[in-house]
């Protein structure tokens, strides 16, 4: 499984979540890489290549969470999802404006619950995350 970060959040944020994640499923039947956007696309790269890039083919799914809720209405972007199956996370409401520290313990805080919902999505959803410090199930966007 691939769990990919969008630019909008912060690389170190990603990396401390990379650590932890990879950690614990190690040795596991399914590795997990955790990476963020600029680790696979240049900076300021088009989200359609972005998506493409998450869901190359190499991992049986994969997912990009984004705070960029403008994806499910750009036809072009949304289609990207459908296309390639990538499941996308869509980061809702004080995901953009917390500081690094915030957005790294409530992204620790929805671990899980973004796994739960990657592991048990059909190809191509997109899901929305509140900002929220009470995990809950994520309802589709």
């Amino acid at each position: 499984m691939r769990i990919a970060f969008d630019e909008n959040t912060p690389r170190v944020v990603a990396h401390a979540v990379k650590l932890i994640a990879e950690a614990e499923m190690a040795g596991s039947t399914e590795p997990l890489e955790v990476v963020h956007a600029h680790d696979l696309v240049a900076r300021g790269t088009f989200d359609v290549p972005l998506i493409q890039q998450v869901a190359d083919g190499t991992h049986r799914r994969a997912a990009l969470i984004t705070s960029d809720k403008s994806m499910r209405t750009r036809q072009h972007e949304r289609a990207a999802f459908t296309d390639t199956g990538c499941i996308g996370i869509v980061l809702r409401g004080g995901w953009n404006h917390a500081s690094m520290w915030e957005r790294a313990r409530y992204s620790l805080l929805w671990w899980t619950t973004w796994m739960e919902a990657v592991a048990s999505s059909a190809p191509g959803v997109l899901w929305q995350c509140p900002w929220s410090t009470k995990p809950k199930a994520l309802q589709r966007f």
